[in-house]
């Protein structure tokens, strides 16, 4: 096991615009991938009448040298609401990568006027590393510094032979228009008619305009795919009955909020052609001024949480990216024409924002094997609102934000690694607030992004628990109708599917985050699982576990070791506490060993503290 890394440093200083003192033939083929340049006192801003410079990060997609023209820029201690845009052009040079980068640098999401900046980049790579210089001017100030920058392989990647979407095609969101043939014939088969029946027993269930848990319009949806399998233009009233009104209501705080757009954004997709030019066009104008608000956000003072690792993030930006995937390729006249929406190609621009928040989170919130480092219920929150934008993600734009993500590989993986139970009854060791976590609806919603490596053993699982053999609910729940339609897409019923201990290893390492767990088997409730937390990446600016340490172990029908309440107290969250012993914020592995039965050994320090758990 390998927790900790040790890197040099290698500090080369270059004068901007001197000649580098260090030259060599470029190796073009390294300038490969996804491209990350951090501009030492690249932005500033008057702060007491004095000019305070922070750094900003462009990020460029490039192939042997030659970039994709767009560029992105993020500067999160300037402000980290807001994503700036620009354009990158390569300068011809023997020795060195020499980038021109145009930016427009906007001071705060709500006013939309950027101003103009250029820097002069020249770079040389060292190994997976970029060095360099750059020179460039601001709002009338000279700038110049280090700049430092790392290489990455693409992500998100290219989906071959994606068949882009024509002009007002509809659905898209969760599957093309031309596959609704064949998920009418799915629906009759007896895997078909169980996730219908479930999807009945979802849409009579109680509606939420408001509260923390907002369905309206996911009911809407829900009726709206009844009308695509069925051509039941009464189900299409409906829907509209309720997005209606849903829309109607007084605005939530922006986390409820975005529940609603979601539901719209795909209930407009689904009914789209049932509905009147009208009713197309007061929504189209209606998701583009929600993906604004969702974007841009709102005051701390309401709960606004816009630090990359929240789930307050992860789920406003994730529906952000819905809404605008929903209305891509929509008539310019459907367009509200405005300051922050003038034109349909914001609404590309928009989702591009938005896929950079949903990155960013998936970097620093999930670690990478899928432990999330708000607890349990805030990394479900967040990864079922993720999921729809990852499967939209995929069929409109033919963009694959799985491969080559650990994190999103581990999604689903990860949560069956440490589910007990037997048909449909399963269990949780959370961690965390509230004392909750995913459950069926995990699998509903991200069954078809399960990487083919894990496909057989998620499968395996999901019949056992949720199909035919199991529950046979599907993983649809009362309160979420349209999961319904997500899993009737994904699920294949030939999928070769075999025991998860054949393909999965029974020790889960989460490197990142420090989370370990540990299993015997995947056969019944008398599975044994034990897990520890170790806190070793602390993130400030969200909720964050009170201390170090913590462990459950579950098995054999039993539960040993159990946390208290999920009232966020450290006495709750530990199975063991010190008496009298102050908090520690994080810890190191000290020493590990495991065993091919799925049993092992880890020691952690706590400062002057060790524990073992084994």
């Amino acid at each position: 096991m390998k927790l900790c890394y040790f890197i040099p440093i290698i500090l080369l200083f270059i004068l901007g615009g001197s000649q580098s003192p260090y030259r060599h033939d470029l190796n073009k083929s390294a300038l490969s991938g996804n491209i990350s340049l951090t501009l030492q006192h690249g932005l500033w801003k008057l702060w007491e009448e004095k000019p305070v410079y922070q750094d900003i990060t462009l990020d460029l997609v490039c192939d042997q040298g030659k970039c994709q023209s767009q560029v992105w820029g993020h500067g999160p201690s300037f402000n980290q609401e807001v994503d700036h845009q620009g354009t990158v052009e390569v300068i011809p040079t023997e020795n060195s990568w020499k980038l021109k980068v145009n930016m427009g640098i906007q001071s705060h999401p709500w006013k939309p006027e950027v101003q103009p900046a250029e820097y002069i980049i020249e770079l040389i790579p060292q190994k997976n590393k970029l060095i360099g210089s750059y020179s460039g001017n601001l709002n009338q100030r000279r700038l110049q510094g280090k700049v430092q920058g790392e290489i990455n392989p693409y992500w998100p990647v290219t989906i071959p032979q994606h068949q882009p979407i024509t002009p007002q095609e509809h659905p898209r969101l969760i599957f093309r228009k031309n596959q609704l043939p064949q998920l009418q014939a799915k629906a009759k088969t007896k895997s078909g008619q169980a996730i219908l029946t479930q999807l009945e027993k979802s849409l009579n269930s109680p509606i939420y305009y408001d509260g923390y848990g907002p369905n309206s319009t996911y009911h809407a949806a829900g009726h709206c795919f009844l009308y695509l399998l069925n051509n039941d233009l009464e189900a299409a009233a409906t829907a509209w009955d309720l997005v209606h009104k849903s829309i109607s209501q007084p605005e939530l705080r922006i986390l409820e909020q975005s529940s609603i757009v979601a539901g719209v954004a795909l209930a407009y997709d689904m009914c789209y052609d049932a509905w009147d030019e009208q009713r197309r066009d007061q929504l189209t104008s209606w998701l583009a001024m929600q993906t604004v608000k969702l974007i841009n956000g709102d005051s701390p003072s309401t709960g606004w949480n816009s630090n990359s690792h929240s789930n307050w993030n992860a789920k406003t930006r994730s529906s952000a990216g819905l809404a605008s995937l929903a209305i891509i390729g929509e008539p310019e006249s459907y367009f509200p024409n405005n300051k922050f929406f003038s034109s349909p190609s914001d609404a590309e621009k928009y989702f591009y924002i938005a896929q950079r928040n949903i990155q960013r989170y998936l970097n620093t919130a999930i670690g990478d094997r899928g432990f999330g480092t708000e607890g349990d219920l805030y990394t479900r929150e967040s990864v079922y609102s993720i999921l729809p934008f990852i499967v939209a993600s995929r069929n409109v734009l033919g963009q694959d934000l799985v491969t080559g993500s650990s994190a999103a590989e581990w999604l689903l993986p990860h949560y069956l690694t440490r589910m007990v139970g037997e048909n449909g009854a399963i269990s949780l060791a959370t961690y965390g607030r509230h004392r909750a976590g995913p459950d069926g609806s995990l699998f509903a919603l991200g069954l078809g992004i399960v990487p083919d490596k894990f496909l057989p053993g998620v499968q395996w699982f999901f019949n056992r628990q949720f199909g035919l053999a199991g529950n046979q609910t599907f993983g649809v729940g009362t309160h979420n109708p349209i999961k319904a339609a997500y899993i009737l897409s994904s699920y294949q019923e030939d999928t070769l599917t075999q025991n998860p201990a054949f393909s999965f290893p029974l020790l889960l390492l989460d490197q990142q985050k420090g989370f370990l767990v540990f299993r015997n088997q995947w056969d019944n409730k008398q599975d044994f699982v034990a897990s520890i937390y170790l806190k070793t990446q602390p993130l400030s600016g969200s909720w964050s576990f009170p201390e170090v340490g913590s462990f459950r172990i579950w098995g054999l029908g039993e539960q040993w070791a159990i946390a208290g309440p999920g009232d966020g107290t450290k006495e709750s969250e530990n199975i063991v506490v010190m008496p009298n012993a102050r908090k520690w914020r994080f810890s190191q592995p000290a020493f590990f060993a495991s065993r091919s039965n799925g049993s092992g050994i880890i020691s952690m320090k706590m400062d002057n503290l060790m524990l073992s758990d084994h």
